[in-house]
């Protein structure tokens, strides 16, 4: 006799068994020594399925950030309904994305620094037009270079310097240890008003 289905509360119930476990091991013992066998046999469950709730190990990974990331995204996504000058509103982007580094370390480190180790597949790419986070920050340079406010340019590639601009100047001091390069936010701060004058002088 087949085994009854599991209720969608039981499928949430083990898929937050298999996200917690992973997150466990993952603050433990990183995420180059994780295996799909690990995290199942910490949860009490199957590779089997562990692979039929994630489809890899690089998606399971994803689901643990995927939720404070999103929170980020929604409230810039406010800050972009409230702030209607794109000079404006593209300074209060790039603070948000400050002030959710310093509030949120741990999820910083682990989202937006995590290094894909070899034993972790790569996921697959999300075009730059279905990406909320990068979108935010495209619409509001498209209409400052509509509105002549900024200099002109190939959007997406503007789009690109801005936040790469913007991450590695919270990302550096992080990532580069060798150096007593300061921590603080006075560089990134710094960072955008010196972005933001060159994006306005065109």
């Amino acid at each position: 006799m087949p085994r009854p289905a599991h209720t969608d509360e039981q499928k949430r119930a083990i898929r937050n068994k298999i996200r917690a476990a992973a997150a466990k091991l993952y603050k433990e013992q990183g995420p180059e020594k994780v295996s799909a066998r690990s995290v199942a046999t910490e949860a009490g469950v199957s590779v089997g399925t562990l692979y039929a709730y994630f489809g890899s190990l690089s998606d399971l990974f994803q689901s643990l950030w995927r939720e404070p990331v999103g929170k980020l995204v929604t409230q810039m996504e406010l800050v972009t309904s409230e702030v209607d000058c794109p000079i404006e509103r593209l300074r209060a982007l790039m603070h948000a994305y400050i002030e959710f580094a310093e509030e949120n370390p741990t999820v910083y480190r682990s989202a937006l620094l995590y290094v894909r180790p070899e034993n972790v597949g790569p996921p697959p790419q999300v075009p730059l037009e279905r990406d909320r986070f990068f979108q935010l920050f495209r619409s509001t340079i498209r209409e400052g270079q509509a509105t002549g406010k900024f200099r002109d340019g190939d959007l997406d590639e503007l789009t690109q310097m801005i936040i790469s601009a913007l991450h590695g100047s919270v990302a550096l001091p992080i990532n580069f240890h060798r150096l007593a390069l300061d921590a603080s936010n006075k560089v990134p701060n710094r960072m955008i008003g010196t972005m933001l004058d060159w994006l306005t002088d065109g």
